[in-house]
This record gives structure tokens, sequence and C-alpha cells, in this order.
């Protein structure tokens, strides 16, 4: 790559070059043409200011190879030194100029003489004629021929110059740029790491190559936790269908046997009965964390009275708590939030219905909720067995039971509640000591104004 980065450079330079010298001889050409029209025209003016006769710098512009041509208003040449004309000059450039403006210059082949010449006029009123004078341009050609060897050393030293910085630079700079292309490709699994390099741009490359590797490795990581905790959750998932499908099973096969009495077929009923509920429970939730995470809308926001939604679903559990003799204290602001109801419901109730089954018999459950700006605040605390340091952090995975302490629900419940807090960009907090209690804090920017 350096080779091929090398030669391109090289190749620009030279055109650069190439363009440098050609812009150089224009210029020179430029420069030399003005510079012998000035010194023709003030010889004209020599000339036509002098009292004696013309004849006096014919010897002398004949030693310095200039033609003189005397050229009347009408065309017509009256007197040259190189030629007799007989060719009527009224159209020629340079006397069209003189004419109109008093002077006028050009360039062209000569075919009298064969070569490029250079023709000054100057309109001279007073006498009413053009005195023209032509310069062969073989000077300038001479020039040229004599300053070429300059200019080819010149175009070499400088191409060698050139070459040798381009060498050097593409040594230093690009260098660098290929062993961190080998490094990109050759990546494996671990993060990239580049060393330092003493240019402040390479060393934003490579800085920014760090940064995207690093959170590309911290996607696939992601991909690869998201994934390991599906497999997990569909195979939890499965265990939990299965335990109350045996049942459903066993029970139908025991049924259709016959010649159960009325009183085990009603068991089995109930048993299958239950059985059912908790697929159903089971299945219903599977789907409320699939529309969450997949930040599913379930209809259309509405505006909520929290404290009221709050008191049904405790009064909906009443019969649960006073099997236990559970006592319940709500201290509710008046609080209105939008929301969707379906995904706030399943926030209350797993809330409420976990304080129930991780409570001891005959204790309480505190809930109250505050509004702070556009901040809902929403806290369960309950008097139950609570849960160990080591706990902590798995309570909010699917299927997981603090403890075992009950075969009760589903196992989703804190996993709905995570899944509904997230979907609000919200907060939770947990508190808990064994054997005191739990308390579950929500943070909601659902308060509606």
């Amino acid at each position: 790559m350096r080779k091929r980065m090398t030669f391109t450079f090289m190749c620009i330079v030279l055109l650069i070059l190439t363009i440098s010298f050609l812009g150089l001889y224009i210029v020179f050409h430029t420069l030399y043409i003005q510079e012998e029209v000035k010194s023709l025209e003030n010889t004209i003016d020599l000339i036509s200011i002098s009292e004696t006769n013309i004849d006096q710098y014919i010897e002398t512009l004949n030693e310095n190879d200039i033609r003189l041509s005397v050229i009347d208003e009408n065309g017509n040449v009256t007197r040259d030194t190189y030629i007799h004309e007989t060719e009527n000059h009224r159209h020629r450039k340079e006397v069209e100029m003189a004419l109109k403006n008093g002077s006028g210059s050009q360039t062209r082949y000569s075919q009298t003489a064969h070569i490029n010449y250079l023709y000054v006029a100057k309109y001279l009123p007073a006498q009413k004629m053009i005195i023209r004078l032509a310069m062969p341009l073989e000077g300038l050609n001479q020039s040229v021929r004599q300053t070429i060897p300059v200019f080819i050393i010149l175009f070499a030293l400088a191409a060698g110059i050139a070459y040798l910085c381009i060498h050097h630079f593409s040594r230093v700079l690009l260098e660098p740029i290929h062993q961190i292309s080998l490094k990109v490709r050759r990546k494996l699994k671990e993060p990239i790491i580049f060393e330092q390099y003493k240019y402040p741009e390479l060393q934003e490359i490579t800085s920014s190559i760090e940064e995207m590797d690093r959170k590309i490795h911290s996607q696939i990581e992601d991909l690869e936790k998201d994934k390991r905790m599906k497999q997990q959750f569909f195979a939890n998932a499965s265990h939990e269908l299965k335990t109350p499908l045996t049942s459903i099973q066993g029970y139908a096969e025991l049924l259709d046997t016959g010649g159960v009495g009325p009183e085990i077929e009603r068991d089995c009923v109930d048993h299958i009965l239950a059985s059912t509920r908790r697929m159903t429970e089971l299945i219903q939730d599977i789907l409320i964390i699939s529309r969450l995470e997949s930040h599913e809308q379930p209809g259309q926001k509405e505006v909520i009275d929290f404290g009221k939604l709050v008191t049904g679903i405790i009064e909906s559990l009443r019969a649960k708590m006073e099997q236990r003799h559970i006592v319940v204290r709500s201290n509710m602001e008046k609080i209105l939030v939008y929301a969707y109801r379906p995904y706030i419901e399943e926030l209350v109730s797993n809330l409420v219905v976990n304080a129930i089954l991780y409570n001891k018999d005959g204790g309480s459950i505190d809930v109250s909720a505050q509004k702070d700006g556009v901040l809902l605040r929403f806290e369960v605390r309950d008097t139950g067995i609570g849960i160990g340091k080591e706990e902590q952090e798995k309570v909010f995975e699917r299927f997981y039971r603090a403890g075992n302490h009950t075969t009760q629900g589903t196992g989703l419940g804190l996993s709905i509640v995570k899944h509904v807090v997230l979907f609000y960009d919200g907060s939770i907090t947990l508190s808990s000591k064994e054997n005191e209690g739990t308390s579950l804090s929500i943070v909601l920017p659902i308060v509606y104004n």
C-alpha cells in the first residue's frame, strides 16, 4: 500500500511541477514580448521625432536585424528595408490597431521571411503615415533553448526532493495507518488497543476506533446476554407450563378410568381448574412482558385517578388478605397520571400481590403515593419475611422466587414491575431485611398537570 501511495503522490507532484514550469515559461515568454514591444515603440518614437532623414536609423536597425516599414494611411507600403512590398497592409492587425488606437502589435509567421516576427506599428498623424518595426523571434527561441538545460536541472532537482519527502512521509504516516488497518482486520474477541502515536490526527483516529470497538463489543455482549436470557426464559417457561400440564394430564387420566367416587371426581376437577388458571395467568404474564419489551402501546393513554386505581386493586385482593389477617394502610394524595391503564394496573397489582404472598400471617402492608412535579412516587412496604442481600439483585429476574418460600404466583410479578418502570423511563428501589420486611419504591414521570 505504501509503494502504491508513494507512486500516486509522486505522479501528482510531477504533474504539478510540469504545470508550474509550463506556467513559468508562459510568463517568461509574455514578459519578453512585452519588453520587446516597449523597446520597439521607443525606437519608433525616436524615429518620429527626429528631424533628420529616417535613413540614418536604417543601418542601426539592420545591424540589429530589425525590419522597417513605412505605410501610408491607405495601407500601401511606401518603404521597406527588407523587401519591396506590393501587397496592401491596411488589414494587418498591427496596422488596424495603430490607426484605431495609435499603436498596435502582433506576433505572426512571415510568409516572406519564413520566420516568426514581432510586429509593432505606430501611427503618426502629422506625417499621415505608419511606421512599423518587425523583429524576428529567433532571439526568444535562442534564449529558451539556453534556459532549457537549467529548467531540466531544476525540474529533476525538485522531483528528487519531492520523492525523498514523499518517501519519508509515506513511511512515517502510512506505516502507522497500515498497522492500524492490520489490527482492525485481525481483531479477535478482545477489544482493540493501539499504541500511542505522536501525531494528534492519528491519535484521534485510533481513539475513535477504540471507542467504536468498545461500543460494538458492549453491544455484542448485550446481544449474547439477551440471547442467554431468552433461552433461559423459554426453558423456565416450558418448565413452569409443564407442571400444570402434567397435573391436568394426570387428573384427566384418572377421571378417564372411571369408577371413581363423586368426592374424588370433584377433587380431580378442582385440581384441573386450578392448573388451568395457573397456566392462563402464566401465559398472560409472558404476553405482558413481551409487549413491554417491544414497547407495544396497549391502546390509548388516558388520565387516571391513581388513588382510585390503587384502592380498587386493594379491594379486589381484600379476600386474600383477610384469609391471612393482613392489614393494609393507605396514604394516598389526590394524583392524576397520564399513562396506559393496563400497564399501571399490572404494576400496582403485582406490587400488592407480592407484598401479600411474602408477608407473615397477621402482618401489615403500607401503601403510599405522592407527586413531585411530574414525578409519581409510589411505595409498597410490608412486614414479611424479607429478602437476603444475596437475593435482592435476582428478585426482578423472570421466574425467580426469593428463598422459594412460596410456589404461588407465576414468578413473573416483579419482572413485570421492572419492565413497566423501564417502559416509562422510571426508577425502582428495593430495601429489605430478612424477617423484618421489604419496601419497593417506584418513581415514574407520568403525573398529569
